[in-house]
């Protein structure tokens, strides 16, 4: 994973044609960039020249850039199923957030 002014990127290697391709992969449901090179180098100049042009072309445009996801999410439980998993959480010998986080990644690799 590269990282860059917040943007993170997945990079595979595609080895039919010795190339490195990287995607942006934190900023909604499509890439707002890819890139790609023939060294590890040249994959970073080309993820930081991406970046750089994408935000350009926002200001240019006037269009406010698609931002890269926080990691932070604020979610509305209600009262009776935050006092429920407020329970499991604690019977479970967990934080409220590391057990909400612990189930969301469970559900999300099935």
């Amino acid at each position: 994973m590269m990282k860059y002014k917040g943007y993170a990127a997945e990079v595979e290697y595609d080895e039919s044609v010795g190339r490195l391709h990287g995607r942006v992969v934190n900023s909604g449901s499509y890439p707002i960039a890819t890139f790609e090179a023939t060294d590890v180098d040249g994959l970073r100049h080309e993820f930081h020249r991406s970046i750089d042009e994408y935000l350009v072309s926002c200001h240019e445009d006037g269009v406010e850039p698609r931002k890269p996801f926080s990691g932070k999410l604020n979610v509305r439980l209600g009262p009776d199923l935050h006092q429920r998993v407020s329970r499991l959480a604690a019977e479970s010998g967990m934080s409220l957030n590391r057990w909400i986080r612990t189930a969301l990644e469970e559900r999300a690799s099935q």
